[in-house]
């Protein structure tokens, strides 16, 4: 039986778009005549997931993105279908989440499985969520780089404005004098070690003076104990004593003494009139002469006043 060149060409050109088809498939990582499961997922983005992607579970690639288009309810959302081979379980409440595959940007899927769910059938929704981009992770970082850039930005236009030619001038004499300072500080710490060794004998004995009297307290810690014990005990004895009450007393009797020597510097009551009246001074004076005279009289004539009689005469 010949054919035509017509048909051997038609033949041709089948065999070679169906080659050609099976091919593009191949190279995309579908198998035509493979018995696969499909599964479906709703997200409201993708963040750079595509046709071929990988589908992974717990690392292995299990199968792949076949298909992303949007939902024709005209709100937005994205149906993602996955083909999965069909010997792998795929639980109902499994979770078919995009991750980031490469430090590229590059997407994928894996599916987070619930083993306490039954199998999903062929065709069954899957439940989805998109794991954040490694851009978006990097963002807060890269803001702060940033902001960290514009710092350093300041800092050396700060550092440029300071290392003018006068400030550098005024940087190296503030480096001499730091040397000399530096240098001045060591010969004094030489000369305070040439004095402590020159006087090492003078801070040895005032050492000991210092251990020495430390030593005499502990010694007498026990003398200082009862002291103290003591000054507790008196001071004990003068709170509890009533020693208010006393100085009220005390402040008492000194406010009467001082109104009766006030009365007496008035010349109030006998003492006073004693004291500011000299009317009793002149008499006793005066009292004084007469019994000083009556004295005199009386030695020189004691007759006058003194009779003896030694037999009993009568007196003229």
């Amino acid at each position: 039986m010949k054919f035509s060149k017509e048909v051997k060409v038609g033949f041709l050109v089948t065999a070679a778009l169906v080659g050609l088809i099976w091919g593009m498939n191949y190279l995309k990582g579908l198998e035509m005549f493979s018995n696969d499961n499909t599964y479906y997922a709703v997200y409201s983005q993708v963040d750079g997931l595509v046709p071929s992607s990988d589908v992974i579970l717990n690392g292995v690639k299990i199968g792949q993105v076949q298909k992303i288009e949007f939902i024709k309810d005209n709100t937005g959302r994205i149906l993602v279908t996955l083909v999965v081979k069909k010997k792998i379980f795929i639980s109902k409440e499994s979770t078919a989440r995009i991750i980031s595959s490469d430090l590229l940007g590059g997407r994928a899927m894996t599916i987070l499985l619930d083993p306490n769910s039954p199998a999903a059938e062929n065709e069954d929704t899957l439940k989805a969520s998109v794991q954040t981009t490694l851009s978006d992770q990097m963002l807060p970082v890269k803001d702060k780089a940033e902001k960290l850039i514009e710092s350093l930005d300041s800092l050396a236009i700060a550092l440029k404005g300071f290392l003018n030619p006068d400030n550098q001038n005024s940087l190296n004499a503030g480096f001499t004098s730091l040397s000399k300072t530096l240098k001045n500080l060591e010969e004094a710490s030489g000369s305070l070690d040439n004095m402590l060794s020159s006087d090492n004998s003078k801070l040895h004995r005032m050492i000991s003076n210092i251990e020495s009297i430390t030593t005499n307290i502990k010694n007498n810690n026990e003398s200082l104990a009862a002291a103290l014990k003591n000054i507790a005990l008196i001071t004990d004895s003068l709170a509890k004593s009533n020693l208010a009450s006393t100085i009220n007393n005390a402040n008492s009797t000194l406010k009467e003494t001082n109104e009766i020597m006030a009365k007496i510097n008035k010349g109030e009551g006998t003492m006073g009139m004693l004291i500011n009246n000299d009317s009793l001074y002149i008499a006793l004076e005066k009292s004084a002469v007469d019994l000083d005279k009556l004295l005199i009289d009386i030695k020189q004539n004691p007759k006058r006043y003194v009779h003896i009689s030694v037999f009993g005469g009568k007196s003229k």
